[in-house]
């Protein structure tokens, strides 16, 4: 069955996007297209992430070159129209696919890219060359090559006459923005065909520079459009984390008993798949079971992938993270589920979690000789017994990479002994 639009998506472990991306895709209102995974040798999950989403078409490549990774991809396409979207970038609306497509249909116009805006937790510097380069105004270039394949649609009769070239490292998209340029061709700037991309054009992560916040602040207040306002598939309620329970109890009811405890603490947990990871099936309603399959002398590594695992076997893919309640706590932080998904969401972090702030004396013990363990340590570093069964949440390319220890991780505190008692 012939499709009108191709849409052609490069990624190398990228799952910690490319679920959203495809999410946001499925939501587009132009429905006329076909999707076409091109995947660079990935390690994490990225390829099982695709099928989840049933893309149509997966293709893989071992060593990656853009304009070749782009061209084996329209080789495999039939649609009329070209979509180059990269993993890390999201459609900010449901209008996204058919604002290309309504762009592009000009007999004069090779191609088009659109806007990329940062995200919240994008770095200054990264969102100021975002805002700086990606204006809210449109443009028509009959000289600039200048040309973005992260967010794009061509025309596959103009990609006929010239393919990307295959083997450059980089600017594949300028050169053949040239190349059509010179043959009488126009290249446009939709400004409304936008997609969020956290990485920035020149990933500088967290990196800030001087006068990069102030500026980027700036620019966002002169352009005073809505490009802060997220589609819904961006909501922290609506980004997929499953909560995993576990517990010591081998008592169903002392279980379910637990169950409804953490229940009246975490009442804000709506379209949250619910599991429970142990040796005994409670059959408490509306919660998957996961036979346990490591001991619970197992290590955190195999804990938590017995657990992601298990989760990937019973409903795919599409999780992004998962958090984790130990039942066997006596008290429960109140509402500790939504305030760690808010943070590792919101902030585009892999670990969240929360810690006694422990301002007591802490002594080592090395063959019978003991010192304060401040000693070691500036007066300014801070000691935190975490608590990761109150909720935590890991991202499962963090689980599946055994990157437990997160840099990226974030603790919130409390002072209160009592919810480390178990």
């Amino acid at each position: 069955m012939s499709k009108l639009v191709s849409i052609i998506i490069r990624g190398k472990n990228e799952e910690d996007w490319l679920g959203l991306c495809l999410r946001a895709i499925n939501k587009q209102l132009f429905k006329d297209y076909e999707v076409i995974y091109v995947d660079n040798e990935s390690t994490d999950a990225s390829i099982n992430v695709a099928k989840t989403y049933k893309v149509n078409k997966i293709r893989k490549i071992k060593k990656f070159l853009p304009g070749n990774a782009i061209n084996i991809g329209i080789k495999a396409s039939i649609g009329k129209y070209i979509v180059i979207i990269s993993a890390h970038c999201i459609p900010c609306s449901e209008n996204w696919l058919s604002q290309l497509v309504n762009s592009i249909k000009n007999k004069d116009i090779a191609g088009v890219y659109g806007r990329q805006l940062p995200l919240q937790s994008t770095s200054s510097d990264d969102a100021r060359d975002l805002l700086i380069t990606f204006g809210n105004e449109d443009r028509m270039q009959k000289k600039d090559p200048f040309f973005h394949n992260a967010n794009s649609i061509i025309k596959r009769s103009v990609w006929n006459k010239v393919n990307f070239d295959d083997k450059i490292t980089n600017i594949e998209d300028r050169d053949w923005a040239k190349k059509v340029i010179n043959l009488g061709y126009k290249i446009k700037y939709d400004s409304m065909a936008s997609v969020y991309h956290f990485h920035g054009l020149h990933q500088h992560n967290n990196y800030e520079s001087f006068r990069a916040s102030a500026v980027n602040d700036l620019i966002q207040k002169i352009n005073d459009d809505d490009s802060d306002s997220l589609p819904e598939w961006l909501y922290v309620k609506a980004r997929v984390c499953p909560l995993v329970f576990y517990g010591d109890s081998s008592d169903a009811i002392d279980i379910k008993s637990n169950f409804q405890r953490y229940m009246r603490a975490n009442k804000d947990i709506k379209n949250t798949t619910l599991f429970y990871y142990g040796s005994v099936n409670p059959k408490i309603e509306d919660v998957i079971f996961l036979k346990r399959r490591v001991t619970r002398k197992a290590s955190f590594y195999k804990f938590t992938h017995d657990i992601l695992e298990l989760v990937n076997n019973s409903i795919g893919y599409s999780p992004e993270a998962i958090s984790f309640a130990d039942l066997s706590y006596k008290d429960f932080i109140k509402n500790a589920f939504i305030q760690n998904k808010e943070k590792i969401f919101m902030d585009n972090i892999h670990f969240s979690t929360f810690a006694y702030l422990d301002k007591g004396d802490i002594w080592t013990s090395d063959n019978k000789k003991i010192k304060p363990l401040r000693e070691m340590f500036d007066i300014n570093t801070q000691f935190l017994r975490v608590v990761f069964g109150q909720s935590s949440i890991l991202r499962c390319s963090t689980i599946r990479l055994n990157k437990s220890n997160a840099s990226d991780g974030f603790a919130h505190t409390f002072n209160n002994i009592k919810f480390l008692i178990r």
